[in-house]
């Protein structure tokens, strides 16, 4: 016959062995939480690192000491992520909606000059003199379109990267004047003097020159466009040795400090004074900085209401 020996505890004793066992069961559950926590911690701080590798091009960031700043990091990264896709869309719904209006503009008036042709063909007896005008006028706004498109073909070759840039070693003071002997008729017609000032020496840059007369061009007609009648554009040149400065000055009716900032965005006009009537495409000036940014340089307007503008870059000399 067995016997079960009764173990018996006093009061203390059972306490001690509740306490105890209460004890082992928070280590137990702490350390299993603490290996979850870093789970959770590691799992957050490999989805900052990817979105910064993606973003930023590099996985070095500083490493969250819990899950509260691992949090936190993870919020501002996403919130920077959608503050980026927001800005994003409101690029791309200006984009869409300046290139329609662009557009727009002159196709509706090639349609409504058409339709005065017809209109003036329906006629027994039409006055030929009408319907030439209009045509010269269908003519004109076409050439506007195409310029448009080409320019937008242009620019969005530059942005995706799919224009290489062909460089050679050219004469710049040369370039110029070429540029110049082009725009005398245009600068003629308002009583301009279109003129270039370069001190004695050599101005031969690395550069791509078909590009470079594209920015020079550009800069010329723009002065010419929107200066005064019987004032100048002068185009300035100067060699540092390392690099050739291109200025290109007049005596205008100048830009507001208050859209200075803004000019060389795609179609960005300042009203009033550069209103569509005058013409051009909108991106000559967008044109000219991704050319000359392409080249690894900055072009910079200084301009003052009513005095002038000066527009400048510079290209390396050799």
């Amino acid at each position: 016959m067995k016997w079960v020996q009764k173990v018996e505890f006093d009061q203390w004793e059972l306490i001690f062995l509740v306490v105890f066992i209460f004890f082992c069961g928070f280590m137990l559950a702490n350390l299993i939480w603490n290996r979850k926590e870093k789970k959770i911690l590691l799992g957050l701080q490999s989805i900052i690192q990817s979105e910064n590798e993606i973003e930023n091009g590099s996985g070095d960031i500083e490493k969250s000491s819990d899950i509260e700043d691992a949090l936190k990091a993870l919020f501002e990264s996403r919130k920077a992520e959608l503050d980026r896709l927001n800005r994003m869309e409101t690029y791309r719904r200006d984009y869409i909606g300046n290139v329609a209006h662009e557009l727009k503009t002159p196709i509706f008036t090639i349609q409504g000059y058409l339709d005065s042709i017809t209109d003036e063909l329906e006629e027994e007896k039409f006055d030929m003199e009408i319907v030439q005008s209009f045509l010269q006028k269908v003519i004109k706004h076409t050439d506007r379109l195409n310029q448009i498109i080409s320019d937008l073909d242009t620019i969005t070759k530059y942005e995706s990267g799919y224009l290489q840039l062909d460089y050679e070693d050219f004469d710049l003071l040369e370039l110029v004047n070429e540029v110049i002997e082009s725009l005398e008729m245009q600068a003629a017609e308002k009583g301009i003097h279109l003129y270039d000032y370069a001190l004695p020496g050599k101005y031969i840059v690395h550069a791509d020159k078909f590009r470079i007369r594209q920015v020079v061009t550009n800069l010329c007609f723009n002065s010419i466009k929107y200066g005064k009648v019987a004032g100048y554009t002068k185009v300035r040149l100067s060699n540092t040795r390392e690099k050739v400065i291109v200025e290109v000055a007049d005596n205008g009716i100048g830009i507001p400090s208050s859209h200075s900032a803004r000019i060389f965005e795609r179609f960005y006009r300042v009203e009033k004074s550069r209103s569509r009537d005058s013409g051009g495409s909108g991106l000559g000036l967008s044109i000219c900085k991704h050319i000359i940014e392409a080249h690894g340089e900055n072009i910079t307007v200084l301009s003052t209401e009513g005095a002038g503008s000066v527009f400048s870059f510079s290209l390396k000399a050799v």
